[in-house]
């Protein structure tokens, strides 16, 4: 599964919003519950799949003496932990949690990031179109030619 593309969308009063009908389908079709998980991760909100999850504590697990940025990292991904049904027509809930954590309010920007989800401010999603990324030196370094 990965995601791809964005959308801009508005949470209703109850902090629902309504997935792109990509993300919606792919999930739908390839999840037999249809139940996603978000978490905080980066001080956005993200949505991965159950047995990504598992895989993720698995990873932290082989970790003996994490340091403490890992640690709190481990521990934001264990409290904003919460599977959410996707619904027929692509709405989620996003717990009071995790709209404050994320620091999300009406408007937000659900973005593809390849095998997970992220739910963004409209304002830090303008921003990071804002930024310069120029990665050119770090591709060079890995020996990464882009096509195009």
């Amino acid at each position: 599964m990965k995601f791809r593309g964005h959308a801009h969308r508005s949470l209703d009063d109850k902090g629902r919003l309504i997935l792109p009908p990509e993300f919606r389908d792919m999930i739908r079709s390839e999840l037999p519950d249809a139940v996603i998980v978000l978490t905080i991760y980066d001080k956005h909100v993200i949505g991965i799949t159950p047995e990504q999850w598992i895989k993720l504590e698995d990873e932290l697990e082989k970790i003996k003496t994490p340091s403490r940025a890992l640690q709190n990292t481990i521990r934001l991904f264990n409290s904003g932990y919460t599977e959410t049904p996707v619904g027929n027509q692509g709405r989620i809930a996003i717990p009071a949690h995790l709209r404050k954590s994320g620091k999300l309010d009406k408007e937000v920007v659900i973005m593809g990031a390849g095998k997970r989800f992220e739910i963004w401010s409209a304002e830090s999603f303008e921003h990071l179109l804002d930024e310069d990324h120029d990665v050119s030196a770090e591709l060079a370094e890995n020996n990464v030619a882009l096509p195009f």
